[in-house]
């Protein structure tokens, strides 16, 4: 027999009992698509992740302390946070390479209240002028706070276009307008020294700025003033270079000048520089490993559906016993025997794969549009799925085709 006719009496058999192959195929069918859709998710999370780091400055790194062996988070104390005159000193040391110094305050919700009485959630982001560099900021009107405005404590912010439109009717109407914003423990006035294009960093399941929130940036000095009581201490802040070549050299320097000086004796902290490249590296390894290990627990309903083919084959095998005896009598061989129940398991496991890639692709983009990241499953994860199936096929029909083959054609005609 050649594969075609193998190929014609399988489907012809899968025909002849539809309810029974269709509940056969249910374990592939479940399976491949719990993998597709676990894949497609993954891979749109991942997508998410890579494209809201793009939106920061490559550049950058940041500097913070970390808990020494032995000790947690809980033991780091307001003493052994960094101080203002930490970062002074290392434009002194290592200003050849650094262009900025961003110190970032502890971000505080708030609304600003338009004359239609409507609120406009904002996060404030106390800030040096660094700032705009690692979030890329387009400016559209105005120009953002400097050095100076940061030492002399002005009360000026930087606002979104969108903001600005709510409340004034445009960008360029907003400069030196004042902007009353209401935290919940208190209303501050600021100037309004600049307007930005707002743009959503969107790190999908991970969290990120909302469409309906903006950002409102104020100097690092007035928010430390007016929300943290002037302690001017912190846990981390961050740097960007001259040049992107400079940041292996600088955070290795920087780590090291720390570490063997101001915390050299201290028992608890120690300081780590980690840039946005290592960052993501780290995030997206960490992602793929828990999408490995959630796919492979879906793979094991594969295995499941593999032992119900098998299952449904031997079943057949039984109740085709005489079929088996009359062509064997009739002079086919234990290959073309073994061969026809193979390819029936694989036509099985194929019709199964399909239906699942289409099941589970639907799914994964309907997850991922959910989360506003549509993406479609990539062609090698279909390609595995569908290999994978031929391959349970193979290895679960083998037994029971196997068995059909060796039946003896006397033993076979005579079953009842």
């Amino acid at each position: 027999m050649n594969i075609l006719e193998n190929i014609t009496m399988a489907l012809e058999g899968l025909k002849l009992n539809k309810m029974r192959s269709f509940l056969t195929m249910l374990g592939i069918i479940i399976g491949i698509a719990s993998v597709i859709s676990i894949l497609t998710i993954g891979q749109a999370m991942s997508k998410s992740v890579s494209d809201g780091f793009d939106k920061f400055n490559k550049n950058m790194f940041q500097v913070g302390l970390r808990p020494k062996e032995g000790y947690s988070w809980t033991d780091i104390q307001n003493r052994d946070f960094f101080k203002s005159e930490d970062t002074e000193f290392l434009k002194q040391r290592f200003g050849s390479f650094i262009k900025f110094i961003i110190l970032q305050g502890d971000g505080k919700g708030a609304k600003i209240k338009t004359e239609q009485g409507k609120d406009l959630k904002v996060n404030i982001n106390p800030s040096t002028e660094g700032v705009k560099e690692i979030q890329k900021l387009k400016m559209l009107s105005g120009e953002f706070y400097n050095e100076n405005d940061v030492q002399a404590y002005r009360e000026v912010c930087i606002i979104s276009d969108k903001v600005a439109k709510d409340l004034f009717g445009g960008y360029s109407e907003a400069l030196g307008k004042e902007v009353e914003v209401d935290t919940g423990n208190g209303i501050y006035v600021y100037r309004c020294k600049g307007v930005y294009k707002n743009e959503t960093i969107n790190f999908g399941a991970l969290g990120g700025q909302t469409e309906d929130s903006t950002t409102l940036y104020i100097p690092y000095t007035v928010g430390v003033r007016d929300f943290e009581k002037n302690d001017q201490k912190f846990m981390n802040f961050s740097i960007i270079t001259n040049k992107a070549e400079d940041i292996d050299f600088a955070t290795k320097e920087i780590e090291k000048y720390y570490n063997e000086n101001k915390f050299a004796e201290n028992e608890v902290v120690r300081v780590e520089a980690k840039s946005i490249g290592s960052e993501l590296e780290q995030i997206t390894s960490i992602m793929s490993n828990v999408k490995l290990a959630i796919g492979g627990i879906a793979a094991i309903s594969l295995l499941v559906g593999g032992i119900g083919v098998m299952n449904i084959l031997l079943v057949s095998v039984t109740e085709r016993t005489r079929e088996i005896g009359v062509r064997k009598a009739l002079g086919a061989t234990s290959k073309d025997i073994r061969g026809q129940f193979i390819t029936e398991s694989i036509i099985i496991c194929i019709i199964g794969g399909i239906i699942g890639v289409l099941l589970g692709g639907s799914l994964g983009y309907l997850a991922s549009s959910m989360m506003k990241l549509p993406t479609l499953p990539n062609i090698l994860s279909i390609v595995i799925a569908v290999g994978f199936s031929m391959s349970i096929g193979i290895f679960f029909g083998y037994y029971p085709a196997n068995k059909a083959a060796k039946l003896n054609p006397i033993d076979a005609l005579r079953y009842e």
